[in-house]
């Protein structure tokens, strides 16, 4: 029963993704989501008491998704070649984009309410939290709220570009490009500003 009901779980998620990336947030309704699954609407409302829920739900696990990219790119932090390292990590996590641009409607989906602009702020926090360990290596002698400041600004400049890299649900590697570019300038002169 664990295994059926995890397996229906799964099939609303993809279907809620499906659908949000088709008609947004104003198109998408749970009963759409139970049809496109080929669940009960009942088994839809076991899991999630609205549309909001759901949305949340996958906003959650594409967090998920990008803290584990982070977390994977943090063995290679510090090294003397930390510039190749943050281009090899905003190139996988460009990847999470490309192969799912329904990542983009999520996060705009998310915009819709102050619950769920709440909710994303939190998730944001989550991924600022993994990446200031790495930004502490380049500048060490900074305070731990400065450090916490640039995390911020990188993660907000790296979501807008990412979901920017997506905006028609096709790839756009320029995008990317320049994303790793502006970050890759950003943090030298973080690191040169904390070593002078």
């Amino acid at each position: 029963m664990q295994e059926r009901g995890r397996q229906r779980f799964n099939r609303i998620l993809d279907s809620g993704r499906d659908q949000l990336s088709e008609v947004g947030t104003d198109g998408f309704t749970l009963e759409h989501v139970a049809a496109n699954a080929a669940v009960p609407i009942g088994s839809v409302y076991q899991f999630f008491p609205n549309k909001h829920a759901l949305i949340s739900e996958l906003s959650a696990q594409d967090t998920r998704a990008i803290a584990s990219e982070i977390r994977d790119a943090a063995s290679g932090f510090p090294n003397d070649q930390w510039q190749s390292s943050t281009d090899d990590l905003i190139d996988n996590l460009a990847d999470l984009w490309r192969r799912d641009p329904t990542r983009r409607h999520v996060w705009l989906a998310m915009q819709s309410t102050g619950a769920t602009r709440s909710l994303l702020a939190e998730q944001t926090q989550q991924i600022i939290a993994e990446v200031v360990p790495l930004i502490a290596t380049l500048m060490p002698a900074k305070s731990g709220r400065r450090v916490r400041t640039v995390g911020e600004v990188v993660v907000q400049m790296c979501q807008s570009l990412l979901h920017f890299s997506v905006r028609d649900d096709k790839p756009h590697p320029e995008a990317v490009r320049e994303l790793k570019r502006a970050l890759r300038s950003y943090l030298r002169a973080v690191a040169l500003d904390s070593s002078g």
